[in-house]
């Protein structure tokens, strides 16, 4: 339970490296793969992901390192917002209205999980008021760092922190979803 209450922290985020093809909006859709690594004053841990994002969904599925499924989070959209989320976790499924209900049920923590199909892309979400400072940006109280573009659009290195969390997320592999 501790490994999938830290993993679905790094649900949240996402990521780690090498982008191909040049990438969609979230309104048209993407994916990505990496890992998550979650740090606060007394507990880290590191997950895998892959993330793919559509207009209507985005399912986030996180493992452990050596491949075991820790969770899905399943969140489905109607004309841009959240409309449902579905968590699977074991034999145990779960739904809310919202992704962080879910999470916060789950681990304790409110997780910016709605915030992250465009903080992963190193982007704020241009619906909610944000603050930009350099390269970094601040949003729903969370500080976004995304760093690393190799390709020279798409972020392979992000950081978000707020209060004692900081969360990583490397990417390793960006491609356009699939219609």
């Amino acid at each position: 339970m501790h490994i999938l209450k830290l993993g679905l922290l790094g649900l949240l985020l996402l990521l780690t490296a090498c982008a191909q093809k040049p990438l969609k909006p979230p309104s048209e859709g993407f994916a990505a793969q990496g890992r998550v690594n979650i740090r606060s004053q007394t507990e880290a841990n590191t997950a895998q992901f892959d993330w793919l994002a559509t207009p209507e969904r985005d399912v986030l599925s996180l493992s452990t390192p050596l491949g075991t499924t820790l969770a899905e989070l399943t969140i489905l959209y109607q004309q841009g917002e959240i409309v449902s989320a579905t968590l699977k976790h074991g034999q145990t499924t779960e739904a809310a209205a919202d992704p962080e209900s879910l999470l916060q049920n789950l681990s304790g923590l409110t997780l910016p999980v709605s915030g992250m199909r465009w903080w992963l892309r190193g982007l704020p979400d241009a619906r909610l008021p944000f603050t930009r400072a350099g390269d970094s940006f601040t949003q729903s109280g969370w500080l976004v760092n995304a760093t690393d573009f190799r390709d020279g659009s798409l972020p392979y290195k992000i950081e978000l922190t707020r209060d004692d969390l900081r969360i990583r997320v490397m990417i390793s592999e960006w491609s356009s979803a699939a219609p």
